[in-house]
């Protein structure tokens, strides 16, 4: 967590930043004026770098003054309106967005039999194995386990689970590549797939959310924002869901690419006080 950012804090800006990058500053201000960094002009007041003698003790220090671009005032004001008031449709859209799963057009079609589900779990647990098999250089075995709408295929492998754990977009590749499989389907599947390594992610997945679950009742206390610079957009996503029916608080994303952040902001009206809490990830 960083607590040496300071800001002024204004309605549509300008507020004056500190912090100890450009682009911790623009998450900052960005905070702040409740805005995405797309939606924010800014000009460097002063940036100081570490030099002399005594360099490795300082840090370094970059002050911006930022504001909100100028946009039609009655776009301005839906933004606000949808702001303050999400509704679960917005939420569903967002997560959709994180889903990468494909819909298809034409006719609603009918609903798998219990049988053609079977089939279907049999077979894309067969690919995964096929996948993980050829990937570890020795037979993996996985486990199928339907649940909450997902099918859960638990994959066993040591080698496996250490390069999951140095990038979890693999698991992410590994999901979208079986969510492609079954194209004679020619329809959604019945169910979402996540992919998980000796439990690990499940075990991720319980520990976002309790964190979740402890944000939210921080910022409902104090009144006060968090930023969450979490790289991964399935956490961000597990974190959106976890608190996508709590009543106390309200999610959004900033920023955008790589610099892609979560916010947590109190429900009511969108005020607080306070400048915004960053968490590292």
């Amino acid at each position: 967590m960083s607590n040496n950012l300071r800001s002024s804090v204004n309605a549509t800006g300008p507020v004056t930043v500190e912090a100890k990058s450009l682009e911790q500053a623009l998450v900052k201000a960005a905070g702040t004026l409740g805005l995405t960094q797309d939606e924010v002009e800014y000009k460097v007041v002063k940036e100081e770098t570490a030099r002399g003698l005594f360099s490795f003790f300082k840090s370094p220090v970059v002050v911006i003054q930022a504001w909100a671009k100028r946009k039609p005032q009655q776009s301005r004001q839906n933004s606000r309106r949808s702001e303050r008031a999400p509704s679960r449709e917005r939420h569903v859209e967002r997560e959709r967005s994180y889903d990468d799963e494909e819909s298809f057009s034409g006719a609603k079609a009918e609903p798998l039999t219990d049988a053609q589900v079977v089939a279907l779990t049999d077979e894309l647990r067969d690919f995964c194995v096929g996948i993980c098999s050829r990937i570890a250089g020795e037979p993996v075995q996985v486990s199928a386990i339907a649940e909450d709408g997902r099918l859960m295929l638990n994959i066993e492998n040591e080698y496996i689970a250490q390069q999951i754990n140095k990038n979890s977009k693999l698991a992410e590749a590994l999901e979208h590549i079986l969510r492609k499989k079954p194209r004679h389907l020619r329809q959604e599947l019945p169910f979402r797939i996540f992919v998980d390594v000796s439990g690990l992610r499940r075990k991720r997945e319980d520990e976002l959310i309790q964190m979740a679950h402890d944000l939210s009742a921080k910022v409902f206390e104090n009144k006060r924002p968090i930023v969450l610079n979490y790289k991964s957009s399935y956490d961000r996503k597990i974190i959106h869901m976890a608190l996508d029916k709590d009543d106390r608080v309200y999610t959004k994303s900033i920023g955008s690419g790589p610099n892609r952040k979560l916010m947590i902001l109190p429900h009511k009206d969108g005020q607080y006080t306070g400048e915004p809490e960053i968490y590292e990830e």
